[in-house]
Formats: C-alpha cells, structure tokens, sequence
C-alpha cells in the first residue's frame, strides 16, 4: 500500500493524472480480457455476446490477431459500450456446476477464470436471503502479496494476536475422467485468501495444526476451532499469558468488542489457566486440545499480575493495563460496525490506535484505508487489478450512466460495478460510497463507505434504507444511552406491521426512564427524513415503531450460534442491519429483556383496530 502524502486530498485531476488513471485501469482491464477469453462463461454467456461481437473473435476465441486489443483505450472503449450490467444471477446457472454430484472436471475447467477455483467463498446471506458462492482463483502472487501485506501492516514489536479462521465448511471434489479427485474448500473469503497467501492447502491442515507462527501468540490450531466463544477465549488466553503483545488484528471490530466482554466474563477461568498452563474445558476443542495445550505454560508471576488489575472493561484504558506495549487494534469499524467503536476505544484507551485497513467483499479486494491513523475512514480504491466503475445513484440503473473513474465527481453517491480476473463482469456489487476527492499521489479515488443499495427495510410500499436506520437510532441515544449494536425486523405481533429495533445497549436504563417515549421518537425521525415512511406510516399503513432491548452480549451471542449453524469460520460473521430471516430473527427475539413503550403502544393499537372496526361497519351501512 503506497503511503499517503500530507498533500491534501485533490477535488479534480490534471491531465497527466487522469491519463495515468486511465492507463492502470485499462491495463487492468486488458489483463482480464485477454486471460479470461477462452474460458467458459465469456465464450457462450450472453451477456458478452455483443463484447464478443465487437472483438471480431474468429471460432477459437484467440485474441491474439485481433486489432486493437494490446491498446488500452480501445479495449476499454470498446467493453464500455459493449458490456451491460450483471447480477449474480447473470453467474448462477454457471456456478451451479460446482454443486453437482457427481462434479465433472469437463464442466466446471476454466469456467469463469482459467483453471481450477483455490476456494469457492461463501457469503453470509445476511438478510435472509440465501448464500452466494464466488469461485476464487489463483492470481499472480504479487497481487496477492500486496493485498495481505495491506491487511496486515507492520508495527513495532513482535508479538501480535491475528484472530483469523482457516475453517471451511466442506470441499467439492472434482472428478477427472479416470475418477480421481480434485479437493476443493468452500470458506469464507478470509480464511481462503489467507490460505493462498501462506500456501496451505487443506491437505496441509494435519501439520499446520501443531505449529505457531513466529511473532503470533495463537497457535494456528485456534483458527480450527468451530465454536465463536472458544475461539475468542482461546485467543483471550495467549494474548493475555503474553504481556508484551502489542497488536489485534481481525476483520470487524465487533469481533475485537466480544473478545473484551468473553475476557471480563471469564475472568477468573482465563487467569487461573495462565497460572496452571491447564486449558479450560470449553466446548468444541475435542481433538484440537492437544495441539494448543502444547503451547500453554505454567506463568504464576503473570496471573499474580492480571488478579492485581482486575476485570474491569469499563475503566478507560483496562487493556493497556493488560498489555502495557498495546498500541494497535486492526478491525473493519466502519458501516453497521462503528457502533461499537466508542466503547472499544475506553477500553484500549487514547493512546491505542483503532484502525480500519482493508475494505473488501466476497466479490472483490476493493481498496485500503487511506491514512489510517486520521479516523476518517476514507479507502483509497484499488486501479491496478480489478476493474471498477461507478454507477450515480440518482440515475437510471443502467450501463449507459456509467462513470468511469475520472470523471467521478465529489460529493456524489455511487454503488460499485466491478469486473474482476475471477469472471464476473460489470457486476453490481451492491455498495454505495461516497466520492471524497483523488489521493495526490497517483489520482486513485478516495471514498466513503455508506451503505448496501438493495438492502432496504419494508413493510409496505415504504423504501428506508440503512443509513437512514443508524442515524434513527443514534437519534435516540440522548435518551437512552449507547446503542452498542442493533437490528431490525418485521414486528407482525399487530396491526398494523412496524419496524421491530431490537437494541443492545452499552449500559442499563437508568431507574424512571420514560420508556414510553422511544417509539414515538423513532416514528417522528423516520417520517421527518423519509418522505415513503411519513407517508405510509400517515395512513396507518406502518405502525410506529417498536423497541425492544436485548440482553447484555447478545448479538455476540448471535455471532456464536451463526457460525455454529453455518459451520464456517469464526472471523467472518457479521450482524445485519436488516433481517428478514425468520430463524435469526427467532433465535434475536429469545433473548430480549424489555420492550420499550410497551404499555402505551397496546393502547395505540386497540385504538387502531377499533376505528378500523368503525370504518368496515360504516361502509357495510352505505
């Protein structure tokens, strides 16, 4: 990752620099046509028909001969005018193949990128909808080095704790035509990069298990372990045997918030089994104890000197009381996860450093934070590998309003188009940023990230979308203290349907709290800043919302008995915004303590129902 300079961001871009965007990108893009064409989607998808077309390929599909294609800018003119939009369901048929059984070789050989997938990422499926697959090639290494060396910076000291899984689900065998087997793993996207990164393959696992990474407190065993909760614990347990740790690395920082709360909740367990170098009998380690019990050591002195500290997560700076040389915490903390970044921070303190890095999705290594110790969270979009293009949220969702990088303008929202070396052209990713201005340094852009475009709560002909529920429910923290994380369901219990905010607060309720008033505050936030919701909600149609709070640790919690039913790995479970799954909403309902203006909000609806019980008995009389 190219440092940033102290040269403030740039609005627009001189001549030389848009001419230098212009021939990374385009360069980018040669790349991807010229290894892709011969695979199986290009040659027969017919979203490239017309690309196929205006590139003159002759019956074998060779690019070689054709005119043109080793310039840039009439490759890229060319794709431009050529290529529509796609949806995952433009690949679905395609990738489909993996899941049959049996699972040829003559199927699914260079069917979206040449070759064989390393890993097939799984999404998470977060708002209810089913799981995706993204089969993930192998790339030039470089490319792959300088996106984990991205994720990963360096900082002074030794001793880090990366809590990451190298977990998969299952694997796919792929049968050749004398029916031997080629093995491979379904995982999410950060187990699988990491595993190309370092070269292991699972045939790997049975060595790998009984090593630890130099400069790493966890033995690499940990990330085997299926349980969110032991997972955490066991991380919990090295990091604090190690006094001089000075890093946490892991992909959101929720994660990193639930690891502080399994510390103070586990206390006394943690601490004893640094001072026996016994590991505790926590759930799901079966066959992996005796791998990670090999690294564990008697330490009396150290466990004398954390019972001194004390749990204590809400003093500011309890962390840096454990780990004296903390100076850095690596975790996603922008978007839905921010919320708990407030209370992250008292717990490492000031002088600690919180830092998001990287920005990605299963579809793509988007960018990396852009001055990473400023707080503000702009990412600085990759141009030399992927392909990304820009779609103006205000406009038609179609190719034709399309924006090319230097021509993005500041201010202005766009969802992500990507076309990447994995096979998937001008697909919509799905997120929508916020044009902040080029880096000085080489004009790449500089965003910030919103929010997901279709992701959007209804329950009638209403559209809100996320952003505009956090900032609902920040507006209600005045009244009842942080929010740590929160969701939002479909509340079906009357008539008629409201959004159901399901809360986790940072402390409890102070005694005589007008609880009754909540509801009402969210209901006239929402109709003040959507004009769908006020309209709706105006006719009855949308019933003020309701509020329930749910008990302390919940949602991670959630994050344990989702990793438990996806069987993936624990680095990677997120919380949506928006959940329309009846299961997760289910397993969220079981756990809630209060509801918030309950008392009021019955009143409310029996006269809801009786003036709609007036109204049919009126019109039965006419």
């Amino acid at each position: 990752m190219t440092p940033p300079t102290t040269t403030p961001v740039l609005q627009t871009l001189s001549a030389q620099q848009v001419e230098g965007l212009k021939q990374r990108i385009s360069g980018a893009l040669s790349y991807i046509v010229n290894t892709n064409s011969l695979t199986t989607y290009f040659r027969n998808a017919p979203l490239l028909a017309r690309y196929r077309t205006e590139l003159q390929l002759d019956a074998t599909h060779d690019l070689a001969a054709v005119p043109g294609t080793s310039t840039p800018g009439v490759n890229l003119g060319t794709f431009s005018k050529s290529v529509p939009l796609s949806t995952y369901e433009d690949y679905r048929p395609y990738i489909s193949r993996f899941m049959e059984t049996p699972c040829l070789q003559s199927s699914v050989d260079s069917l979206l990128a040449p070759g064989f997938p390393a890993f097939i990422a799984t999404s998470s499926g977060t708002s209810g909808g089913s799981a995706k697959y993204f089969p993930k090639y192998m790339h030039p290494m470089k490319w792959t080095v300088s996106s984990m060396a991205a994720s990963t910076p360096e900082v002074d000291g030794p001793t880090k704790c990366a809590m990451f899984s190298l977990r998969y689900t299952h694997t796919l065998d792929i049968l050749d035509g004398q029916g031997a087997a080629k093995k491979i793993p379904f995982s999410f996207v950060a187990a699988g990069t990491l595993r190309n990164y370092h070269e292991w393959g699972i045939e790997d696992d049975a060595e790998l298990i009984k090593t630890r990474i130099s400069g790493q407190v966890t033995p690499v065993a940990v990330a085997f372990i299926k349980s969110y909760h032991t997972f955490l614990l066991l991380h919990a347990l090295f990091a604090m045997s190690e006094r001089s740790l000075t890093t946490f690395n892991t992909t959101f920082i929720t994660i990193f918030s639930d690891l502080v709360r399994l510390i103070k909740d586990h206390w006394e367990d943690l601490v004893r089994a640094i001072e026996t170098g016994e590991i505790p009998n926590f759930e799901g380690l079966d066959d992996l104890r005796p791998h990670i019990q090999t690294h564990l050591h008697p330490r009396p002195d150290r466990a004398e000197e954390l019972r001194k500290i004390g749990a204590n997560m809400h003093a500011v700076g309890w962390l840096k009381q454990i780990w004296p040389n903390l100076t850095l915490v690596i975790g996603n903390a922008t978007g839905p996860f921010s919320a708990v970044l407030p209370s992250v921070q008292i717990s490492v303190g000031p002088s600690v450093s919180v830092q998001s890095i990287v920005y990605a999705s299963s579809e793509a290594w988007v960018g990396t934070i852009y001055n990473p110790k400023s707080g503000d969270n702009l990412y600085k979009i990759e141009t030399a590998n992927d392909v990304f293009e820009y779609l103006d949220v205000e406009q038609p969702e179609s190719a034709e309003y399309v924006t090319q990088a230097w021509d993005l303008e500041v201010g202005k929202k766009y969802e992500v188009i990507l076309t990447t070396r994995d096979g998937f052209w001008r697909y919509r990713q799905g997120d929508v940023l916020e044009m902040i201005g080029f880096a000085p340094e080489d004009g790449s852009p500089l965003f910030r990230f919103l929010e997901r475009r279709n992701a959007v709560m209804r329950v009638a002909g209403e559209f809100v979308s996320e952003a505009e529920l956090h900032q609902a429910v920040r507006s209600i923290e005045d009244d009842i203290g942080r929010v740590t994380e929160f969701t939002v369901v479909v509340d079906d219990r009357r008539f008629p349907q409201r959004y159901g905010f399901l809360l986790e607060l940072e402390s409890e309720l102070e005694p005589g709290f007008r609880a009754h008033a909540v509801p009402h505050r969210l209901q006239e936030f929402l109709a003040s800043t959507n004009s769908t919701f006020a309209r709706f909600n105006s006719d009855s149609v949308v019933g003020e919302p309701s509020v329930r709070v749910l008990a302390a640790g919940t949602f991670s919690g959630y994050r344990s008995w989702k990793v438990g039913v996806s069987g993936g790995g624990s680095g990677q479970t997120k919380v949506p915004t928006i959940i329309y799954d009846p299961e997760a909403r289910d397993w969220l309902l079981g756990h809630v303590v209060q509801e918030l203006g309950a008392e009021r909000n019955m009143k409310i609806g029996f006269l809801a129902r009786w003036l709609r019980y007036r109204s049919l008995k009126i019109l039965d009389r006419m």
